[in-house]
């Protein structure tokens, strides 16, 4: 049995040798959702087809994430840095590590080996990956 999809808004944008397709479909069941998709000539073979669906709950997440990204492609986020981006959710990323604060992580490692990298992350404002590699620059696994 197929499911009925209903088709409520589309939308085409050629691109040179791309073709891309925004279409707002409705599922049998009620819910929303965003479909991107890009349609790609490849010289002979058959076109190519990508595509991308955005549901309902998660729009206004992807939109901003999109407004933001296309702002800097176009010049209107110049002064926008991915270290400022990253830095919304790890205040000290990318800063340098005081003594204090090795000091600190040393003891609250040792003190908790089975806190979770994610955990020491947010109490340093620190992303788990700088966690990961200043626990092993001080010998501690």
């Amino acid at each position: 049995m197929t499911e009925q999809r209903k088709e409520i808004f589309s939308e085409r944008v050629p691109a040179g040798s791309r073709m891309y397709f925004f279409d707002v479909k409705e599922s049998a069941e009620g819910a929303k959702y965003l479909v991107i998709s890009e349609s790609r000539y490849a010289g002979g073979e058959p076109r190519e087809r990508h595509r991308v669906m955005v549901f309902e709950e998660h729009l206004a997440a992807f939109t901003e994430a999109l407004t933001e990204a296309a702002g800097i492609v176009i010049g209107e986020g110049a002064s926008y840095s991915y270290i400022e981006h990253v830095r919304r959710q790890y205040p000290r990323a990318y800063r340098k590590w005081e003594e204090e604060e090795d000091v600190r992580l040393a003891r609250e490692y040792d003190q908790s080996k089975s806190q979770a990298i994610d955990t020491l992350a947010k109490v340093f404002g620190r992303q788990p990956g700088a966690i990961r590699s200043r626990l092993r620059k001080l010998g501690l696994p």
